[in-house]
């Protein structure tokens, strides 16, 4: 094997075996490079045609595109992976269930500094300060997020340091159990009573709820707080997001007028549907837990792992079944009391059930909140 020379781009591993199985790239770790490089963290368990099955369900162009580097999307990728002793593990300060790495050649995209109302809530842009991640490097760090969560596995980030171009590694270890969501994408409607009757065999009371949900304070881009626009303007470009503000007034106001013609004229008032949902207590016996809701509606977009599907060309059906806690924000919290994470689970519980049963009538795939498919 050639070895690489000082800041060139090429293979720093093995050639990929013909099983990607048990590829391993050995020797040649570019130790000068772990602290300015963000790092997919796995253990021993997992394969790299593992990473690469989620990274091509989360891109069309990922890939193998040489040896030991695996491309994300175009012009990211993931390089290795390599084997870590206890030495390296010691010195990357890794847990001791690490036993490989990957690392992510990126070029760096920084926006302005995380917003102090936003600090504690992700520990993702919580490492990065002063100089949060945008573009292309905010894209990889959000898939290298879902593939460590699916693979139980970490990321090791170069966060920001106490002075403008160093850095700080950061260790963050998703939590799998974290989204309790599943959706079943098939070609079959069900009618709001079949969806009923299937509930009703794992959780008793299920019922259908047609109920407008009644909207509390600003929505839309009204919404969204003032350092959120600035970062989107930054991203997108102060007109689009004009062009967006106008558009949606626009819609608002044409919707104001046909119901005020249709007032005046006397005619009924109609809410138009195009789905529906059903929800259920998730143990009635536990006061003060939540439940769960399966939302069915046409999907619009489908992610890319269930495209490749026959029957996804002539129309899709989506059944999303979600943990609605009593509290929305639990139900994406990696913070969680004990006696919460136990509602959670047995919500998690209660939802491949329900998933099993309605890709059991419907047919299709079952995907998780990150688009990966899951096997039930």
């Amino acid at each position: 094997m050639s070895t690489p020379t000082p800041g060139s781009s090429a293979d720093l591993a093995v050639s990929l075996p013909t099983d990607t199985a048990t590829f391993s790239a050995a020797g040649m770790f570019p130790v000068g490079r772990i602290d300015t490089h963000h790092m997919l963290v796995l253990a021993d368990d997992v394969s790299a045609d593992e990473v690469e099955a989620l990274a091509l369900s989360l891109d069309s162009h990922a890939g193998w595109v040489g040896a030991s580097r695996l491309q994300l999307v175009p012009g990211v990728e993931l390089q290795g992976p390599w084997e870590v002793d206890d030495e390296l593990r010691r010195l990357m300060g890794l847990p001791a269930w690490a036993t490989q790495v990957m690392l992510l050649e990126c070029p760096p995209h920084r926006t302005g500094p995380l917003p102090a109302a936003l600090v504690g809530i992700d520990p993702v842009t919580d490492a990065f300060p002063r100089s949060q991640p945008g573009g292309a490097e905010l894209e990889a760090l959000t898939s290298l997020r879902s593939i460590a969560r699916r693979l139980a596995g970490g990321l090791r980030l170069a966060g920001d340091g106490p002075e403008d171009g160093s850095t700080v590694p950061v260790l963050v270890v998703p939590d799998p159990e974290m989204s309790a969501s599943l959706t079943v994408f098939a070609p079959v409607w069900i009618a709001p009573e079949g969806v009923v009757a299937l509930v009703s065999t794992l959780a008793p009371g299920a019922r259908l709820h047609l109920e407008p949900t009644p909207v509390r304070g600003a929505t839309g881009l009204a919404a969204i707080p003032v350092e959120e626009l600035e970062r989107l303007a930054a991203e997108l470009g102060e007109d689009v997001l004009d062009e967006a503000w106008r558009l949606a007034e626009r819609r608002r106001e044409e919707a104001a007028e046909l119901e005020a013609q249709a007032r005046r004229a006397g005619r009924t008032i109609e809410e138009e549907r195009d789905g529906y949902a059903v929800v259920a207590e998730i143990d009635v016996s536990q006061i003060g837990w939540g439940g769960i809701e399966v939302r069915v509606h046409g999907a619009e977009d489908v992610p890319l792992s269930v495209r490749g599907e026959s029957w996804a060309q002539a129309g899709v059906i989506s059944y999303s079944i979600v943990w609605t806690p009593h509290d929305p924000s639990d139900a994406r919290s990696e913070k969680l009391p004990a006696h919460v994470r136990a509602e959670r689970s047995a919500a998690r519980s209660l939802i491949e059930g329900v998933a099993g049963a309605i890709q059991k009538a419907a047919g299709g795939v079952v995907v998780d909140d990150d688009g990966f498919l899951v096997a039930l």
